[in-house]
């Protein structure tokens, strides 16, 4: 649960997921409270007795509302219980068709107001959120062996367009909890090709030089959660001509000139044919 300070803005934030969610048929406040009741008392051990409950009290046409209230009030805000709240949309997805793909889809809608609001940059509370809903995605996807979708979130445009729009401090943490649902998938799991490319693209990043180094932290973790170091992972050339002004870029250390491919570090020990060169010119 959370409290506090970290309660009220994650409130914030999710008011204004709801402010933008779909309008669907609402049931009436006795109703919502029984809802919050049983998942205030969900438990690993009484998953099929609360998902009973939850049937014998919400008619099936509030489904797509229940849908938002997983999404917004529950997944968004309780990162520590959204492996017990995918067990729980499992076993509705049995009674009703498509449960899970309409959660799915209603998590990508979030994350795509998330991402493209212009405080995600400067609202922790707002990243917080974002991270929630990433594990949250990559749990009811990547960890059940499913994809994805390109066209419902291409998560390496994704990348590509955070690079140029100064927000990777948000699109970096993201992909990277999504990715690390990948470890406990049968298909996902490196060396999935998918996987892969995703893993090649923030090896691209990473060595940037000005990048921040929480930035980069995060695609480290990343690392070490799938079992591999980002020295051993091939980068991509996706950001090849690609630019990203640094000036007021929170992706940046400040000082820093353009970001690209000119901004990657050099090496640490110089070529030997470049120390063979300056030396014939200082003998000359």
């Amino acid at each position: 649960a959370i409290s506090g300070a970290s309660a009220l803005q994650s409130a914030n934030g999710a008011d204004l997921l709801m402010q933008n969610a779909q309008q669907v048929p609402q049931p009436d406040s006795k109703i919502v409270d029984q809802v919050s009741f049983i998942f205030n008392n969900l438990t690993t051990t009484m998953i099929d007795a609360k998902e009973k409950e939850l049937a014998a009290v919400l008619p099936e046409r509030f489904y797509p509302w229940l849908c938002q209230y997983m999404v917004i009030k529950r997944a968004a805000q309780e990162q520590n219980y959204l492996s017990l709240y995918m067990h729980l949309a499992e076993r509705l997805d049995k009674r009703v068709k498509h449960f899970i793909r309409d959660v799915v889809r209603f998590t990508i809608e979030n994350v795509k107001l998330l991402i493209a609001d212009e405080k995600i940059t400067s609202s922790s509370s707002l990243r917080s959120i974002l991270k929630n809903l990433a594990s949250w995605l990559g749990m009811l996807t990547l960890q059940r062996n499913r994809p994805i979708l390109q066209r419902d979130l291409d998560m390496k445009q994704l990348i590509i367009d955070a690079f140029e729009q100064g927000r990777l401090i948000a699109a970096i943490p993201f992909v990277a909890k999504v990715l690390e649902c990948s470890v406990n998938s049968r298909i996902f799991r490196l060396p999935n090709p998918w996987t892969s490319l995703m893993l090649s693209l923030l090896a691209e990043i990473h060595p940037m030089q000005g990048l921040k180094l929480n930035i980069k932290f995060e695609v480290e973790m990343l690392c070490k959660t799938l079992g591999t170091d980002i020295k051993l992972v091939r980068p991509s050339s996706c950001l090849r001509g690609r630019t990203a002004r640094k000036d007021g870029n929170p992706d940046w250390s400040s000082g820093s000139s353009d970001a690209g491919l000119g901004a990657l570090k050099l090496p640490a020990v110089p070529d030997g044919r470049l120390l063979a060169a300056a030396a014939s010119l200082s003998a000359a």
